[in-house]
């Protein structure tokens, strides 16, 4: 990716995540990148395209690090850094969500973008179902340690002011979690 149509990437996933798609327009981009709106479009095309672009670098970004996490771990140690992985992610300054959900809450009447977040969610899925040892509750096992992954991104960005309550939810969850894998054993 060229260095200017990079940095409209990175202003424009940057706005998206901390307000919304559709509360960022490409005026704001232009402003916010210092790069003029014709090269804007020059690079992306439309508002839809650059949506699809960033939440494309997004997904290959994430699944670049999350694999990287668990490189050389063993099942269950490479599930509990899925976890940490992601309460890193949680305690970021500006953490506010999966943009992806968001992507399929705003963005409905876009098939490919709808697309794209299945697949991403689907990554993840498959990623802890790889984790697992074969037995015949794998697959129960993997849906439902992914219900409480998505139930802690949502909970981060609910009860992120309140601290206690939120240290306090997300330590019951990886109990929980460390209590479903060690009835695996």
């Amino acid at each position: 990716m060229k260095k200017t149509s990079k940095l409209i990437a990175d202003t424009a996933e940057q706005l998206f995540y901390q307000k919304g798609f559709g509360n960022v327009g490409v005026d704001e981009i232009r402003d916010q990148s210092g790069c003029s709106k014709t090269t804007l479009y020059k690079y992306f095309g439309n508002k839809d395209n650059l949506i699809f672009e960033i939440l494309k670098i997004r997904d290959l970004r994430f699944r670049q690090k999350l694999t990287e996490t668990i490189a050389n771990l063993d099942h269950y140690e490479s599930i509990m850094q899925i976890f940490k992985w992601h309460l890193d992610w949680f305690n970021q300054v500006d953490f506010n969500g999966c943009l992806f959900v968001r992507a399929k809450e705003e963005i409905h009447d876009d098939q490919a973008v709808q697309q794209m977040v299945i697949e991403h969610k689907e990554f993840i899925r498959k990623l802890i179902y790889n984790q697992l040892p074969q037995s015949p509750q794998r697959t129960i096992l993997t849906n439902q340690l992914m219900v409480i992954l998505e139930g802690l991104i949502n909970i981060s960005v609910v009860y992120k002011e309140n601290k206690s309550l939120y240290d306090e939810l997300i330590n019951d969850n990886l109990d929980l979690v460390l209590k479903i894998l060690s009835q695996q054993d």
